[in-house]
């Protein structure tokens, strides 16, 4: 059964290079924040991070979640990273609007074949949730 609500909403992407979620309270740690990436040549690699989202607003009776993750280059749509995970609900579970769903999803190696912009969008169960640009710079060595 499709959501039904206003558009979700998704506050902020937070990008780190560890995201560590406590087993008995479920906080999350966030290590490492950061804002742009900065590589002295190109195509350029980065090993691992984590893009961090808290999502609310989703209003409805739902089975699963279908999570998608894209990095793609501005411009030309060229995607440099992708995830896209079903997150199994067991029975249908009804959702209220002040509900927080918080995801930490891994990157694991990601590679920026040029600098320039380069933006992160959320989708959930194929709608677009979220988004944000990152900078890729080029550095002097």
């Amino acid at each position: 059964m499709p959501i039904e609500s206003e558009p979700s909403v998704l506050p902020g992407i937070l990008l780190s290079d560890l995201s560590i979620i406590e087993q008995g309270t479920q906080k999350r740690s966030l290590v490492g924040c950061f804002d742009q990436f900065a590589f002295p040549q190109f195509p350029a690699t980065y090993l691992r991070f984590f893009l961090t989202f808290w999502v609310s607003n989703i209003e409805g009776t739902v089975r699963e979640l279908d999570l998608t993750t894209r990095i793609e280059q501005t411009g030309s749509a060229h995607v440099v990273f992708s995830s896209s995970i079903k997150l199994p609900l067991g029975e249908e579970r009804r959702f209220a609007r002040t509900e927080i769903m918080a995801f930490s999803v891994p990157v694991p190696g990601i590679t920026f074949p040029t600098p320039g912009t380069y933006r992160v969008l959320i989708l959930l169960n194929g709608d677009e949730v979220g988004k944000r640009d990152i900078n890729v710079l080029q550095v002097a060595t």
